[in-house]
């Protein structure tokens, strides 16, 4: 299903009432990567509200941040804006935000809202694993946080279907992409390689390191990570240093990577493997460089490996001779299922996982395959 769809193929609740989203978050709106599922949302006729909590709260809704509330202020207000914003229809809420500690301003602005919001269906949203490879009494207050969210919620969802492991009862909501094909990126030459993402310790130095020293360029774009940040800037400056063909540009905005992709022929995942912070992470950069076109060399995380069909997978010490000759010459591979795994059936999955009972269309027929392990 495309966002051109016919409202008809859309999601409603109850009387023929759209369905709204609410998201409480502590992601900033221009780089959360649920504002595409509010986009759905939106285009199903729907109503999509994301507040970023911080020291105050930022209101954002049809692509852009609108409000900021003062926390000091009376919170009938904040509940005032937000019914009006998503009424009528049923209202989904996610939450959770990233089970940061209990004991952090943002969560009890959002234990605040989810209390007086008794009319939302609250979703706990684990888009990852929240224990951050934590040690200690860091962890202890993660694993605190993380029961408080399962219990207050109706629902929870996941990102990776490996976490079932920890929650048996979740639903898996699997990544989309918002990137649109680029037919433009099968004329470039296979040489030219990118990675787009966060900098930081899930990154294979070693990988990029053998990988470079072939004859390909490779473009990184991305934001060094807060945390380790001496140590990743150290061994990306060494990376740069040794090889001239690799090159680094800096953060961008997700809005941007049309522009950013369509220069290139291959996309890069080059995580580290048998690393705790990559082993229930669910990458969204595999699917948009699969909707737009690109071939992709990853190295077999478990989230790449689900996707092996589709992608070429290398490990550092592995035969790039070969992996970069298949790059430029045909390959028997299937082709990547863009209608089934879109951001408006992630919605229609999402409503019809909280509203059975209300929705009026069938759930949609996801490509299982990709949660196969």
């Amino acid at each position: 299903m495309t966002g051109n769809a016919a409202g008809s193929a859309y999601p409603e609740g109850a009387g023929g009432l759209s369905v709204n989203l609410l998201t409480l978050t502590i992601t900033q709106y221009r780089r959360d990567f649920r504002k595409y599922l509010m986009g759905a949302a939106e285009r199903s006729g729907g109503k999509a509200l994301h507040i970023l909590c911080e020291d105050k709260l930022i209101l954002s809704w049809a692509g852009a941040e609108r409000v900021e509330y003062s926390t000091s202020r009376n919170s009938y207000g904040l509940r005032q804006i937000i019914s009006d914003h998503l009424q009528p229809g049923p209202i989904l809420g996610l939450t959770g935000l990233g089970a940061t500690r209990l004991d952090e301003r943002a969560v009890t602005l959002a234990a605040n809202l989810h209390k007086d919001l008794s009319e939302v269906h609250w979703i706990y949203d684990v888009y990852d694993d929240f224990m951050y490879n934590a040690e200690g009494s860091d962890r202890v207050r993660r694993l605190m946080a993380d029961a408080v969210w399962r219990c207050r919620c109706e629902r929870t969802i996941i990102l990776d279907p490996d976490l079932r492991s920890r929650y048996p009862t979740a639903y898996h909501l699997d990544n989309a992409s918002h990137v649109e094909p680029l037919p433009s990126v099968t004329t470039i030459d296979a040489k030219k390689m990118v990675y787009i993402g966060s900098i930081d310790s899930r990154v294979d130095f070693e990988w990029l390191d053998a990988l470079a020293a072939n004859d390909v360029t490779i473009d990184i774009f991305g934001s060094i990570h807060t945390v380790g940040a001496a140590e990743t800037q150290r061994q990306l400056k060494a990376l740069i240093e040794r090889r001239h063909n690799v090159s680094f540009h800096g953060s961008y905005e997700s809005d941007d990577l049309p522009a950013i992709l369509g220069q290139f022929r291959v996309g890069l995942l080059p995580y580290r493997v048998g690393h705790p912070m990559t082993d229930h992470v669910n990458p969204d950069k595999l699917r948009h460089y699969l909707y737009a076109g690109l071939e992709v060399v990853a190295s077999p995380i478990p989230a790449a490996r689900r996707l092996e069909r589709y992608l070429h997978l290398m490990t550092t010490r592995g035969d790039w001779v070969t992996v970069l000759s298949e790059l430029t010459t045909t390959r028997s591979r299937e082709s990547w299922p863009r209608e089934s795994n879109t951001w408006d059936r992630r919605w229609a999955e999402l409503v019809n996982l909280v509203l059975p009972d209300e929705a009026v269309t069938p759930t949609p027929q996801v490509d299982r395959r990709l949660s196969a392990r």
